[in-house]
């Protein structure tokens, strides 16, 4: 850490700057506050040099005195801190020096060792700082607004027979919003296996609800610890539990106002659930060590890959809360439900992969739609999405989709004359297969990664993937 020592007596720069160099600290040195600001405009534009984490700053000296030092510090770089050096009996303007900002005091002559114990106290301030900063931003940034409907990869291609149930609720959900937009709006709760695009969906929920303009926050509830999931949900006070060394405020309060998607809810705990009830029926929270509740005004949409319905028979699931979820309930369809639209959905994922890395896209053979149809897709639309991608990745401009490509194919990379990797055709899950499939994944994540440059989340960005996900699927295959 970078620390300035600003005092108009020699010996006293000297022997703190010593000590303070000997702890390890980067230290600088002016004889008076105009020295000081004089050499802040010539470190204008020298990265390190001008960054002032930490001020230590005598209140008596020529010229500028130390607490126009302080003002100057707080209009040009308040997150700047500051400990003053005061002469013996000055406890009132000690007190004065606090009130400016200051973070502490040190009476002349001061013992090196308190000044050193001051400095690291100031220094783990500034980084919990950092890190309450750095988290705020990441959660932040989970915010969106919506201007607009986005096309959602589940529910492309809407004549499909599959989706018409869903279609048709879109529309009543946006056509009731729109008649009485101060009405409250029903909790939403989409079913459906993984990667038939639940989220997606839930998105055109919102996006077609009186809450379009507010916050859309999303968080999958599988992904956390009980206690990190009602901390995430709801926020805590400092001090409420260890490593809660700020207050946060949670994604409720986050999303008032605008809707939270809560993903995978089948998987949070019962105790929590019992908590999350209390919010919807009461619109309150209370943070985790906190005592005042806290009003939230926010439109739950919500779900799951489990049978849920089977687990409120067995208990693991409240029928309370259930039956506060699901007001309406979307079942999305699997991808080898939608066999009426699924080479259609295909054209548009490749082409969207394709034209995305500039390439012309050539559409499929017959025997590459025959295996379209006749595949299972287990992944569902991420699985084919993810196939769309690969390919864009491996081959080269205007080359026509054959039947290798797919899943249960062979692998082709490169050019008519590349060399094939024949594996077994369509069938059930043997050996052979899930060594495709192996292969498959390894070759899917080097290529994105190779075509980055190895930066993880420029590479996961590319193909459509969850940054923890991909970096997942990168490691399973030590590549990451």
């Amino acid at each position: 850490m970078k620390v300035w020592i600003v005092d108009d007596e020699e010996s006293i720069r000297k022997i703190i700057q010593l000590r303070l160099s000997r702890e390890g600290f980067e230290t600088f040195v002016a004889e008076s506050a105009d020295q000081f600001v004089e050499r802040m405009g010539e470190a204008k534009g020298q990265r390190g040099f001008g960054e002032i984490p930490l001020v230590i700053t005598d209140l008596k000296m020529p010229g500028h005195d130390g607490f126009w030092l302080m003002d100057w510090l707080k209009e040009k770089s308040a997150e700047t801190k500051t400990i003053v050096i005061t002469g013996h009996g000055e406890k009132e303007v000690a007190v004065s020096a606090l009130k400016h900002g200051a973070a502490d005091y040190l009476e002349k002559p001061f013992d090196l060792d308190e000044l050193v114990h001051s400095v690291r106290r100031c220094e783990r301030e500034i980084g919990f700082e950092i890190e309450r900063k750095e988290f705020t931003a990441r959660l932040e940034a989970r915010v969106q607004r919506l201007e607009k409907p986005a096309v959602s990869d589940a529910w492309f291609a809407s004549r499909s027979a599959a989706m018409k149930d869903i279609n048709q609720w879109l529309q009543v959900l946006a056509r009731e919003a729109a008649a009485s937009p101060q009405a409250e709006e029903p909790a939403v709760l989409i079913l459906g296996e993984n990667g038939t695009g639940k989220e997606g969906i839930a998105r055109q929920v919102h996006a077609g609800s009186a809450r379009a303009a507010g916050a859309w926050v999303a968080v999958n509830c599988a992904n956390f610890s009980d206690q990190l999931l009602e901390s995430e949900l709801f926020g805590h006070e400092k001090g409420s539990f260890t490593g809660a060394t700020q207050q946060k405020r949670g994604l409720f309060e986050l999303a008032h106002k605008g809707s939270l998607f809560l993903d995978e809810i089948g998987e949070m705990p019962v105790a929590l659930q019992a908590k999350l009830l209390r919010v919807l029926q009461e619109k309150t929270l209370r943070r985790v060590g906190g005592v005042a509740d806290i009003k939230v005004d926010v439109r739950v949409i919500s779900a799951t890959n489990a049978r849920i319905e089977t687990s409120v028979a067995q208990g693991k699931f409240r029928e309370d809360l259930f039956h506060r979820l699901n007001r309406v309930i979307l079942r999305l369809p699997a991808l080898r439900e939608r066999s009426d639209e699924l080479v259609e959905m295909a054209k548009f994922f490749f082409k969207r992969a394709f034209d995305t890395r500039g390439k012309k896209f050539s559409g499929f053979s017959t025997e590459a739609s025959q295996r379209i149809l006749a595949y299972a897709w287990p992944g569902n639309v991420r699985e084919l999405a993810n196939v769309a991608e690969r390919a864009a990745l491996l081959l080269e401009t205007g080359r026509e989709i054959d039947a290798t490509l797919l899943p249960g194919g062979a692998v082709s990379v490169g050019g008519s004359g590349s060399k094939k990797r024949a594996l077994p055709a369509v069938g059930g899950f043997t050996e052979a297969r899930k060594q495709m499939l192996t292969e498959f994944e390894s070759d899917f994540v080097r290529q994105a990664l190779e075509s980055h440059s190895g930066d993880v989340s420029a590479a996961a960005k590319s193909v459509g993937m969850d940054r923890s996900n991909f970096a997942r699927l990168a490691k399973k295959h030590g590549l990451g």
